[in-house]
């Protein structure tokens, strides 16, 4: 699955660990276990950081350019300086 992004287009696989927003503004956070379709059918099977069950996310209840790569730093990095 191909993601545009302002730093370019962004490949996310399987395994891959992804954040996104949902469009209810619930942030999401875990693993692709599996990709399923194409185009607006296409859904994503995510196992949620910190659960046990797998959810399934179609790609139109993910809000606009949300989905991304996750990066373990990219919310802990207020406060590291001494």
């Amino acid at each position: 699955m191909i993601v545009e992004s302002t730093n370019g287009d962004v490949v996310i696989s399987e395994n891959d660990k992804v954040r996104f927003i949902t469009e209810s503004g619930e942030v999401k956070i875990g693993n692709v276990v599996k990709l399923i379709g194409k185009g607006d059918k296409l859904k994503i099977q995510l196992m949620p950081s910190g659960k046990e069950c797998e959810e399934l996310w179609s790609v139109l209840q993910i809000a606009d350019g949300s989905l991304r790569l996750y990066v373990e730093d990219e919310e802990e990095d207020i406060g590291d300086e001494e």
